[in-house]
């Protein structure tokens, strides 16, 4: 097996179709071909095609028409397989065809120039992860375009009395809606809206997800409703962060890729065989000067096209450090106050060398933060065990916890993390893999009382929501969603995954305490903080109580409250210490009797609680 050898003049060439005047051209670089031709249809469910032989220079084969072909479908031909183009930017239903357009050019009324939020600092932040389809599909909900893009620019909707849609988004008072995959996945039958997929099976990395439209035959649906999503977000001041998967193709041999480009996209081991790093089948070689060229071009495309604020990079350690750098400085010329996150492992054993993975501490010398799964796992326990962490009184590391608390810094001779800046650390404890938080902890002990059960969600949650490095929280869990125990609900029904917005209703009170937490995070400087020395001069920790973490905030910043005392009791008995001359801010005893008190300057917190006390001086 021998790699294509690449020259400037390939790496420096514009690919996919393009449209200029009345000329439009095809280019493709296909090194192993003998023949490439051109397929053309008049319609996107068109049979019969107009074929063309495409000319070849340096591997770089191409066609040009004098003539507007906008409209039109495309495939390549070779070897008798019919191609779609890795760079289509839109494609008919099910994505059988590439689409003659130009996705710059197609932009709903306003979308050029429309509002953007104001750019924060990395570590104002508040993640929120949510898939299309969950947000907007069921039985009796008022939207009238459930599961579709679309259904983010429904406003004034609600249901059993509360708000529900893009106002929640805006009540809850998050910054960054994280969307799960919405390039083209292959999984997902565009004309079935029953179909359900998370969308880690990518096709076309270019070109929208066609299950979301209205319309996934009209290949300029998907992109204005795309392109409307986007602007409806920005618009209530809330950023777009994109979920994609340049690690592995769904389809290996078969795949676009392959078959235009063999042993060019994919890593692969000593006899040809491909290199399962993804646990999908293969994995992506970003040492290859072409792959690296191919997903930067894709992401500055999402960036300018788009105007998308970040993105989400899924099994980060399949990235070569160097090329993630790469990335990095390269978007952030584009967009200074980009937003990238990724998780820092694989999904099985990689054909990339260990110490050129992008794992945690490798993210120093660039801007990307990564998932800090030792803080998750310290607070919950596994992900879909029934053991238990800190919050549950499992078997946990202290030090695990507190580094988390800190944004994962060098925190002293004990706490040591992995964050050379407390932003390098993305803090949560669920996501769309795994059981849900609220099923994570109903499996652990079945027998345990639900207000115990909602108090470990909140208390959980909080302890991400007030740590320094950057708060991520998946979608529903802020009033207890559920997956009625689905641990890996990625090809379930919608059902099963949908945000059941009745939840919100039901618990209401854990969804106000969420709310509040986030509003008193956001009210409170110091929880931006991301210089160690200054963290490590402003938090204050207290002697040990079992059970109990404990730390005082003392914020260097007048506008804040003076000194903040936070505490988490994550045993299963009530604990009591004393807090000279503090009050009570925010009370996490959401039990319908027992709450947070302080008598005597005794602070008795009950079992599964956290508080957040203050003092002026």
């Amino acid at each position: 097996m021998i790699k294509a050898q690449v020259s400037n003049k390939i790496l420096n060439q514009s690919y996919g179709v393009k449209i200029q005047g009345d000329q439009t051209s095809f280019t493709i670089w296909s090194p192993s071909a003998n023949k490439l031709q051109l397929c053309l249809y008049r319609t996107s469910k068109a049979i019969r095609r107009k074929i063309y032989d495409m000319t070849c220079e340096d591997d770089i084969w191409s066609i040009v028409f004098d003539e507007n072909l906008e409209g039109y479908f495309y495939t390549f031909l070779k070897d008798g397989f019919e191609i779609v183009d890795p760079y289509a930017q839109s494609v008919n239903g099910n994505s059988t065809k590439g689409a003659v357009l130009s996705a710059k050019d197609v932009n709903p009324e306003g979308f050029l120039d429309h509002k953007r939020p104001k750019p924060i600092k990395k570590s104002e932040a508040i993640i929120y992860e949510l898939h299309v389809k969950d947000f907007s599909v069921g039985e009796h909900m008022p939207f009238e375009y459930g599961g579709k893009y679309l259904a983010f620019t429904e406003k004034g909707l609600t249901y059993q009395g509360e708000k529900i849609g893009i106002d929640h988004l805006i009540e809850l008072g998050i910054t960054h809606v994280h969307l799960l995959p919405i390039y083209d996945f292959i999984t997902a039958n565009d004309y079935d809206d029953e179909s359900y997929n998370w969308g880690y099976d990518p096709y076309l990395f270019n070109a929208p997800e066609g299950s979301y439209s209205t319309d996934p035959d009209d290949p300029k649906s998907r992109i204005l409703e795309l392109k409307t999503l986007i602007q409806a977000l920005h618009e209530a001041d809330i950023f777009v962060v994109l979920d994609v998967v340049y690690n592995h193709t769904y389809f290996g041999g078969t795949s676009n890729f392959h078959r235009l480009m063999p042993f060019v996209f994919h890593r692969f081991d000593d006899k040809g065989h491909f290199q399962n790093g993804s646990g999908c089948g293969n994995e992506l070689d970003t040492e290859h000067p072409f792959v690296r060229r191919f997903i930067l071009d894709s992401l500055k495309f999402w960036l300018e096209v788009y105007q998308v604020d970040g993105f989400r990079f899924d099994l980060m350690g399949l990235y070569d450090a160097e090329f993630s750098k790469m990335i990095s400085d390269e978007l952030s010329v584009i967009e200074p106050d980009i937003l990238l996150y990724g998780e820092p492992w694989t999904g099985g054993p990689s054909g990339l060398l260990h110490d050129k993975q992008m794992l945690k501490g490798k993210q120093r010398e660039t801007r990307i933060s990564l998932f800090n799964d030792d803080f998750r796992n310290a607070i919950k326990g596994s992900n879909d065990g029934e053991d238990l962490g800190f919050v549950g009184g499992g078997i946990y590391r202290k030090e695990d916890i507190y580094a988390g608390c800190y944004g994962s810094i060098h925190f002293n001779h004990d706490i040591i993390g992995f964050s050379r800046i407390a932003s390098d650390s993305i803090n949560y404890v669920s996501s769309h893999d795994n059981l849900i938080l609220m099923d994570k902890i109903a499996k652990s002990d079945h027998h345990r009382p639900f207000e115990e059960k909602q108090n470990m969600n909140t208390t959980a949650l909080a302890m991400v929501l007030l740590s320094f490095g950057i708060p991520f929280i998946q979608a529903g869990t802020e009033f207890l969603r559920s997956k009625y125990g689905d641990h890996n609900s990625y090809k379930s029904s919608a059902f099963v995954n949908r945000i059941h917005w009745s939840y919100k209703h039901a618990h209401r009170h854990v969804y106000d305490f969420i709310k509040e937490v986030i509003a008193f995070r956001k009210s409170q400087k110091v929880f931006t903080l991301e210089d160690p020395e200054v963290i490590k001069k402003s938090v204050h920790m207290f002697d040990d109580i079992e059970g109990v973490v404990r730390y005082l905030i003392e914020s260097p910043y007048d506008e804040d409250e003076d000194m903040i005392y936070i505490a988490y009791n994550g045993s299963s008995k009530d604990k009591s210490f004393y807090v000279d001359g503090f009050k009570i801010r925010i009370d996490g005893a959401l039990y319908y009797h027992d709450k947070c008190f302080i008598e005597d300057n005794i602070l008795h917190l009950p079992r599964y609680s956290s508080v957040v006390l203050i003092k002026n001086k």
